[in-house]
């Protein structure tokens, strides 16, 4: 029997790659008919650029994608609040910052090129599972049987609640509207730029190349923070004009590029939740991606963690699946539960109503990132090679 994978997204596909390419059969199921290569922009750390170059997609990556080499994020008075140079980490490590269309378009072509069953528009509603395999219930159609399940369908999965294991998935107080803007011709060569406001507001910028090979414009992601409960109805409550005012009086710099933003249909929802899981692994079956640790945005992490645990997981593949699990979630365990931790301590101190967090944020984050050792953990943890607070890095 093959195994089967729920969701067609960063870490469902790269798992149907990777566990493909180690020889075993893969059914991959995704509910949309004909999904769409669509999605904010990603920054691909340098352990993720390590998988997509162990899968031969790196050279395809970097020729859509913008080499980041700085996270700048200051205050309106121009407090340096955030400073972080890749090179300070090691002299040839970048970020990379890339449409997920352009990142999902390279995966989907190498799951057609190995020939994994892909069946689109068949949606799971759930599964059962025995000492021989997992039953898939599907909606309208016959029961699919499989000799394991990877559940990779997102922070709000509901099949996660199928597993027998605590868990809870919850939903984070803050999101973001969010485009992809083509960038003006005299626009500057950005880096990735935050400016924020107390907690309250906060304004991302990050260049992420172009979507097709064919494509002449290069885009810059914007991202505007949003409380949860604003998000629903905004375009009535707010209003573009509005909003782009918001915008530039943040941080002016950014006005010309809001001249490419001329319609609400531009601007996308994003909401997030904070999973947690004592174990990734329930049997014959096991979470991985935003299924199994979503978190904020805030460390820059989601893509980068979906292509180390299909990495991961291949490097455990064998006849007993069960046993396979159990190891992938030991292998797995220190690195996630450190950028879980992180995940939740860090998003209050920018996307929050708080006061004293950001206040201190302001205060310290800045002094404290220029001593060598603070410097380098920071540099390290966006690296995402981070294992623990103290020590311990991540070996890919």
């Amino acid at each position: 029997m093959s195994i089967a994978i729920v969701g067609a997204g960063v870490a469902g596909a790269a798992a149907a790659i990777r566990l493909a390419e180690r020889g075993v059969q893969v059914d991959l199921y995704e509910a949309v008919a004909e999904p769409q290569p669509i999605g904010a922009g990603l920054l691909l750390q340098p352990t993720g650029q390590r998988v997509l170059a162990a899968m031969g997609l790196l050279d395809g990556a970097l020729a859509l994608g913008m080499r980041v080499d700085r996270l700048f994020g200051d205050t309106p008075t121009g407090r340096a609040v955030l400073d972080m140079s890749y090179r300070r980490f090691h002299p040839e490590a970048y970020g990379l910052g890339i449409q997920r269309g352009a990142l999902m378009g390279l995966l989907w072509g190498r799951l057609r090129e190995l020939g994994i069953h892909w069946h689109c528009g068949v949606a799971v509603e759930g599964f059962d599972q025995d000492g021989q395999g997992v039953t898939l219930r599907l909606a309208g159609r016959e029961p699919a049987r499989h000799a394991a399940l990877i559940l990779a369908n997102g922070s709000f999965s509901r099949l996660r609640e199928g597993m027998k294991l605590a868990q809870h998935a919850r939903p984070f107080p803050w999101g973001a509207i969010w485009t992809v803007l083509p960038a003006p011709p005299d626009f500057p060569q950005i880096e990735l730029r935050q400016r924020f406001r107390s907690a309250s507001q906060m304004i991302g910028l990050m260049p992420i190349g172009k979507a097709h090979a064919d494509d002449g414009e290069r885009g810059i992601n914007l991202y505007w923070s949003l409380p949860v409960a604003e998000l629903d109805g905004w375009q009535q409550r707010i209003g573009l004009d509005a909003l782009k005012q918001q915008m530039a009086g943040l941080f002016p710099d950014v006005a010309p590029l809001l001249a490419g933003l001329r319609d609400a249909a531009q601007l996308r929802e994003a909401r997030y939740a904070d999973v947690w899981m004592s174990r990734w692994h329930d049997g014959r079956v096991l979470a991985i991606g935003d299924c199994a640790h979503g978190m904020s945005p805030q460390l820059g992490q989601g893509a980068n963690m979906a292509l180390i645990d299909a990495h991961e997981l291949s490097a455990e593949v064998g006849d007993d699946w069960p046993r396979v699990f159990e190891r992938y979630s030991r292998r797995r365990r220190a690195h996630l539960r450190f950028y879980g931790q992180a995940s939740r301590g860090l998003t209050p101190t920018f996307q929050s109503h708080a006061v004293v967090a950001p206040w201190l944020r302001d205060r310290c984050f800045g002094w404290g990132g220029r001593l060598p050792y603070i410097h380098e953990q920071s540099i390290a943890t966006l690296a995402g090679v981070k294992t623990g607070w103290l020590w311990g890095r991540l070996e890919i």
